[in-house]
């Protein structure tokens, strides 16, 4: 039960990540002061996408090593959204497109956090 609301949590955070890059690179929205092109968004997603299955993959192959690989993995995607809040805060978009981009990056380091949480506890419980 426990490591199917891991996973779950897991894949919510990469959902979130993935609306906040999608938001960070639509060249409509102007949180960028520099555009990214399409083309780097979608390899962007890709590489979060392998990098959260591997450490899923691994969670479920290798309990103590997969702890650790799910971890690293929600810390450097906590960090990237806490890097586009504060890109986000600091252009010249409208308030209603930084408001969503912060709730959506709020949730996801919510959610980051919790299943860091939820990795720790599991890992002293094996």
């Amino acid at each position: 039960m426990k490591l199917t609301r891991l996973v779950a949590f897991a894949f919510v955070s990469f959902f979130c990540y993935g609306i906040v890059n999608w938001m960070m690179s639509a060249s409509q929205l102007k949180l960028q002061t520099k555009p990214i092109s399409t083309a780097h968004m979608w390899q962007g997603l890709l590489i979060a996408l392998v990098l959260y299955l591997l450490g899923v993959v691994a969670v479920y192959l290798n309990r103590m090593l997969g702890f650790y690989v799910l971890g690293l993995v929600l810390v450097i995607y906590s960090l990237g959204l806490i890097s586009a809040l504060m890109s986000g805060y600091q252009s010249t978009t409208g308030m209603e497109i930084k408001l969503l981009l912060e709730v959506v990056g709020a949730v996801g380091l919510a959610v980051n956090f919790y299943t860091v949480v939820l990795l720790t506890r599991w890992r002293k419980t094996n």
